[in-house]
């Protein structure tokens, strides 16, 4: 490995002895290249992979090929004893994303029903949800969003571990990724009403609310349609491509055909997003039943 390495950087026998020595001094090893609080089994002296990772990143030497052999088998090293730990608890991991998108999807369904009737100066049938952000029990309801919000970065990556690595989608969950950031700045801009900053905050606004609602229901369609491919996923799946398409439908037509009110179609779309985000949460409680479910 020595003469790997130093072909690798372009270093002579001396420069190599000189730069190794200067590693041990900056890890703290020995001079026989041991860490001294000493190494887990199957991992190389830290002397070693310090060394030769350090080495890798340098520019090649004159005439010397970057050597991606040593690379492979330095990250393997490093990889293989991480490998049984990530497989126990990563079935842990997701199984809390999923009860945490369940409670977020009941909490949300329980303050913003209950906001229908304590908002009684409000006509429910035409007055969107986010005019319940502000005034009484806003706080509530604000808070119910940022919950969701975050159970929503949780279920982006809790959905992406547990498909099959052929069926992974990273545009599926960079869109619930992009729809949790956006949820809380859909909340905030409601609270600069009456301020100087009210026409930023109402433009912000209009930008963020119906991104989320197309980020959601694009990723919605596409994860439902990855998980019907995926062995482990397929089982159930019907229910989440019909709520899936069916929200993509309310939404556009919505957009498109404007004649039923604005507040009752908006309220529908969210209901169906819960429910279909009630339903995947389920799903993945499912998969982390056995590790086969679960790939690294």
């Amino acid at each position: 490995m020595e003469r790997i390495i130093r072909d690798r950087a372009g270093l002579g026998k001396h420069g190599f002895a000189s730069y190794n020595a200067q590693t041990n001094k900056a890890l703290g090893t020995s001079q026989q290249g041991t860490s001294q609080l000493g190494e887990p089994p199957g991992l190389l002296p830290a002397t070693n992979v310090a060394t030769s990772l350090l080495v890798i990143c340098m520019p090649p030497g004159p005439g010397v090929r970057r050597n991606n052999e040593l690379a492979e088998f330095i990250c393997e090293s490093l990889r293989a004893p991480l490998r049984p730990m990530i497989a126990q608890h990563k079935p842990l991991a997701v199984g809390a994303m999923a009860h945490l998108m369940t409670i977020a999807v009941i909490a949300f369904i329980g303050i913003c029903t209950a906001a229908q009737f304590w908002r009684s100066d409000l006509n429910w049938i035409a007055i969107p949800l986010s005019a319940y952000l502000t005034g009484p029990g806003g706080v509530y309801v604000r808070a119910v969003y940022y919950l969701v919000a975050i159970a929503l970065l949780g279920f982006a990556w809790a959905s992406y571990a547990v498909t099959a690595s052929m069926q992974r989608s990273r545009l599926a969950s960079t869109l619930f990724a992009a729809a949790g950031f956006a949820l809380p700045v859909v909340a905030i801009t409601e609270l600069f009403r009456g301020t100087p900053y009210e026409d930023v905050a109402h433009f912000i606004h209009q930008i963020t609310a119906p991104a989320t609602f197309l980020w959601l229901s694009f990723g919605m369609l596409l994860l439902s349609h990855r998980w019907r491919r995926d062995p482990h996923m397929k089982k159930g799946n019907q229910p989440g491509i019909a709520l899936a398409w069916l929200i993509t439908f309310v939404l556009w037509f919505q957009l498109l055909v404007p004649v039923l009110p604005s507040g009752l179609m908006e309220k529908l779309a969210i209901v169906l997003i819960l429910l279909w985000l009630g339903w995947a949460a389920r799903h993945l409680l499912h998969a982390t039943r056995s590790l086969d479910h679960v790939r690294g």
